[in-house]
């Protein structure tokens, strides 16, 4: 079954986000997750949204339009999906994406060890 034109924005923007974190500036990812908190569960929406978005950091946008056909076509393959998106999973891929991109805001990790005397 073919994905729909929003669907297929959806999965290129989230295969983006997962292989090129590289690319998300701190403040990219700051406003994604501003995004994502308000989204929507229908595909056409959150699709629009994603576009709208990648409009306004036109590296992204760039990266989603350098994506070679055939990685972007191995995301619907045969192996791939073959039922439509829902919104929630679509919101969800969102969330995960940005959640695994974007370090904790309260890290409660130890500050780093100092050198002291007795370790030399």
């Amino acid at each position: 079954m073919a994905l729909s034109p929003y669907e297929e924005t959806i999965l290129d923007f989230v295969y983006i986000a997962e292989k090129q974190p590289e690319l998300f500036t701190a403040k990219d990812r700051a406003d994604l997750a501003q995004l994502v908190a308000t989204l929507p569960e229908d595909v056409e929406e959150i699709s629009n949204q994603i576009a709208l978005w990648c409009e306004s950091h036109p590296h992204i946008l760039d990266a989603i339009f350098d994506l070679p056909v055939e990685e972007s076509a191995s995301l619907r393959a045969a192996g791939g999906r073959d039922t439509s998106l829902t919104g929630k999973e679509s919101k969800d891929a969102i969330e995960n994406t940005v959640r695994e991109s974007i370090p904790p805001k309260n890290s409660n990790s130890p500050p780093p060890k100092t050198k002291s005397a007795d370790d030399t």
